[in-house]
């Protein structure tokens, strides 16, 4: 069994050959590092060989299973779409490919067929996702240079080019939020006006149960979503630390929830929202909805259940709100992702600035003046 064990300031990585013997390296900063270094050669040496990991004629998919999905240290939700990832698109091409085999031209080859492939949208995959993909095929083959499975890096020797700067968001008005909610069955429309007025992400929207509102104190408390396994309700974390936040709680959203509870009732574990057996309203399932009624509206591709939190906080910063406080509000790990998002929506006229430092100083004067007159 592979493990790791401390000695002295370092960890040593501790496993068995295929003889039964007790292998071990040393000096690994962490244990972790140690544990996982322990299991790849445990691995390789249930593939048959004690020799040069490179002589194991693996495929692609046999190293994704037995040691690049093993090793990753990241969260379910994260380990999910990584998942769907590969099965989608990875796997089909390269799978069966001893990993070794795989040449530079053949992945230019494949990411040149992604630019024609056609998603479950209807429309051909964007290039920042044919990017995302690249990414993750240079992630397993980096992980198998690392471990001496393959001699060379493919993806090296592929020219990439730098991705275009995505287009600034564009909030939706309240004309198109209202169509949107009238283009749902009577027992979802509250899923949009949740993440209107809440900027909540999907899957929080999704996850959201009676017990974290406060009609008393006119409060929503955030501190879990829905999980994308579809064996778990709840996911074990938020994306960040700052997601867990408590924010208002709307009058007029407070009236739409109690009339949504009364005619519809609460989900599994009192979700508010519920699909048409009962039963917890899945991410996938919510998405496709949301499109297929969105996209007559004149939404681009790629464009989904998110414009929402994009208009709140649209909204928020009309209404005079700073960034500090949009920042607290949306769950943001700072203030920098804060200001790239919705930089572009604060206001930016420096002659109106100018006029209120102007009128600032003028009024502070005539203070000091009048002070002195009655001293």
């Amino acid at each position: 069994m592979a493990y790791a064990r401390k000695r002295g300031k370092y960890f040593s990585a501790r496993w068995r050959t295929r003889q039964g013997q007790q292998a071990e390296k040393g000096g690994f900063s962490t244990k972790r590092e140690a544990e996982q270094f322990a299991e790849e050669q445990e691995a390789m040496e249930r593939r048959g060989k004690n020799t040069r990991p490179s002589e194991v004629n693996m495929t692609l998919r046999e190293f994704v299973q037995e040691i690049w999905g093993p090793s990753l240290d990241v969260e379910d939700q994260t380990k999910i779409d990584y998942e769907n990832i590969y099965n989608s698109h990875i796997d089909p091409e390269f799978g069966d490919r001893a990993i070794g085999s795989i040449t530079p031209s053949e992945i230019q080859r494949w990411r040149v067929r992604l630019k024609n492939t056609v998603a479950t949208t209807g429309y051909q995959l964007k290039q920042s996702y044919i990017e995302k993909l690249t990414n993750q095929l240079g992630s397993i083959l980096r992980v198998a240079l690392d471990n001496e499975v393959i001699h060379k890096n493919p993806m090296s020797k592929i020219k990439r080019r730098k991705p275009k700067t995505e287009k600034r968001i564009v909030p939706l008005d309240m004309a198109t939020v209202k169509n949107l909610v009238d283009g749902f069955a009577p027992r979802w429309q509250i899923a949009v006006w949740i993440g209107f007025f809440t900027g909540m992400r999907p899957s929080e929207v999704l996850g959201l149960t009676w017990d974290r509102l406060d009609f008393e104190n006119q409060e929503i408390t955030i501190d879990r979503q829905l999980s994308r396994d579809s064996k778990k309700i709840f996911a074990d974390h938020l994306k960040t630390s700052k997601s867990y936040r408590t924010i208002p709680f709307s009058p007029y959203l407070q009236k739409l929830l109690l009339e949504h509870r009364d005619q519809h009732g609460l989900g599994p574990h009192a979700l508010i929202l519920q699909n048409r057996s009962g039963n917890v309203w899945r991410y996938k399932d919510a998405s496709a909805m949301f499109r297929l009624i969105a996209r007559p509206l004149g939404f681009d591709k790629g464009e989904g259940m998110h414009q929402l939190r994009h208009t709140c906080a649209s909204v928020l910063i009309k209404l005079g709100n700073n960034a500090k406080q949009i920042q607290e509000w949306l769950g943001h790990e700072s203030i920098l992702e804060t200001m790239d998002t919705y930089g572009h929506l604060f206001p930016r006229d420096l002659h109106e600035v100018s006029e209120r430092l102007d009128a600032y100083v003028v009024g502070q004067l005539e203070i000091q003046h009048e002070q002195r007159m009655l001293a």
